[in-house]
């Protein structure tokens, strides 16, 4: 590039002048040129227009179509992209003031006139443009992918952070011209979008799921009720029916102390009356606390889903909606660790007892989930200070990073591989403890454990109390 070409002033003449060859140019184009045909037609111009400035014996000035030429190319480097046209021996022919600086080119590079293409790689290769190696042997990869240039069109982020927009198309009698075009802005706007587009979608999934687990909750307490009620006269039955067998075994018992009679004693060896008077009261026994269980389970479940509660604030035994939330959540722990409760004297706390028991669960289930391949320990610890009670879920699992500690209270955040974990757990835990006015804190060392503590005021405000209650 000639330095004296960037001190070029327009003028109304350099206008009527560059207007002169760009309709040379149209009346070569059709309305639809190619890049590539732009750039032929251009070098074309240029030669004509030095042939006949270099006509043998001619002692006349410039011509007025190469100062014409030289204005159109000097235009060109006040263009907002950067153009670059180089012949097929890979000489450099246009290179205009937009290219350099989007390309960081010094000046020094064109001090001399315009460089061979090879030079241009070169000095790119020597900064690392195009990674670590032998600058040398880059420049000339770079330079065998030129030799068979095919058209493309691709985005490229370059060191100091901008994005260039990058076309270019070969010319017929060899070589190729480049287009570069600043599109940092933009790529960073659509990089903002797909962002936003990630998380709007994560959003509708966690939703959707969010809406699965509530109608299996829903589900589930339904079934609960259902079962309530034949789990209710089955136990009914049993003791009336231990009652009776208590009964026939008192008959049975008077019968005995009748004189013996043959039949009754063949029928008494056959039956084994003995086994019988011991076996069947363990039956019983057992049976009752089968059906006892059943029914805490089916009553811990409509306790955890309060459908028979309308949500409102009311003092609550916390310990009883942690060891329900046990009940509940047995299947996810028993494999895995060991509970130890040590728990400490709580007052009934005001509070939404089911929206705690979720926060509850969630914190039990994180914990099993931590556990590695030995068996492990959960402990739940609870306890008074002043007017707020605080709990405390400790397990010895595999420990949170401090680098994610910060994150995991977020919407969406998840350790959990796909299908394991919706991200939304300690997020609504956060909310729920939030609307408690109270705080739920993390302690974590990795590959020692993790400690939840939350703490919880006794009472809550009237204004908070007169407030509707909002679904989490």
């Amino acid at each position: 590039m000639n330095v004296q070409r960037l001190g070029f002033l327009f003028d109304d003449r350099i206008h009527v002048e560059t207007a002169s060859i760009i309709g040379s140019l149209g009346s070569r184009l059709g309305p639809r040129a190619s890049l590539a045909q732009v750039a032929m037609a251009l070098a074309q111009l240029s030669a004509e227009q030095q042939l006949g400035d270099a006509e043998p014996g001619s002692t006349q000035p410039q011509s007025e179509g190469s100062r014409t030429l030289q204005a159109f190319l000097q235009v060109m480097d006040y263009l907002p992209v950067g153009v670059c046209v180089v012949d097929g021996n890979f000489q450099v022919r246009i290179f205009n003031r937009m290219a350099c600086v989007l390309l960081d080119f010094p000046d020094s590079l064109f001090s001399s006139g315009l460089p061979l293409f090879r030079e241009l790689l070169y000095f790119n290769a020597q900064r690392g443009e195009y990674g670590p190696g032998d600058p040398q042997a880059l420049a000339e990869k770079i330079m065998d992918k030129a030799r068979k240039m095919e058209p493309h069109h691709f985005e490229r982020k370059r060191p100091d952070g901008r994005v260039l927009d990058i076309r270019g198309e070969p010319l017929p009698g060899g070589g190729f011209v480049t287009i570069w075009t600043d599109v940092t802005e933009r790529a960073a706007a659509q990089e903002k979008l797909a962002l936003r587009n990630r998380e709007l979608e994560a959003a509708q999934q966690q939703l959707v799921q969010s809406e699965k687990l509530a109608s299996i909750g829903q589900l589930a307490a339904g079934v609960a009720h259902e079962i309530n009620n034949p789990i209710g006269y089955v136990h009914s039955n049993i003791g009336t029916l231990q009652t009776y067998i208590a009964e026939l075994m008192q008959l049975l018992d008077a019968y005995e102390a009748l004189p013996e009679n043959p039949n009754v004693q063949a029928l008494r060896q056959k039956i084994d009356v003995a086994y019988l008077r011991e076996d069947i009261p363990s039956l019983i026994r057992e049976s009752q606390e089968g059906i006892t269980r059943v029914k805490k389970i089916v009553q811990d479940l409509k306790d955890f889903s309060r459908v028979d509660s309308s949500q409102e604030w009311q003092s609550a035994d916390l310990h009883h909606g942690i060891d329900s939330t046990l009940n509940i959540v047995s299947n996810e722990i028993k494999y895995k660790a060991d509970v130890v409760k040590q728990y400490g004297q709580l007052p009934p706390v005001e509070c939404l007892p089911s929206q705690l028991s979720q926060v509850f669960m969630n914190l039990l289930v994180n914990a099993a989930h931590a556990m590695g391949a030995q068996r492990g320990c959960i402990t739940i610890r609870t306890g008074t200070q002043d007017d707020e009670v605080w709990l405390e879920f400790e397990d010895n699992g595999s420990g949170i990073s401090p680098e994610l500690q910060t994150k995991i209270f977020d919407p969406f955040f998840t350790t959990k591989p796909v299908g394991k974990g919706t991200g939304l757990g300690l997020s609504l835990s956060y909310g729920i403890v939030q609307k408690h006015h109270g705080r739920i804190t993390v302690r974590s060392e990795v590959g020692k454990g993790t400690v939840f503590r939350i703490v919880l005021p006794v009472a809550q405000a009237l204004d908070t109390l007169s407030k509707e209650t909002p679904h989490v």
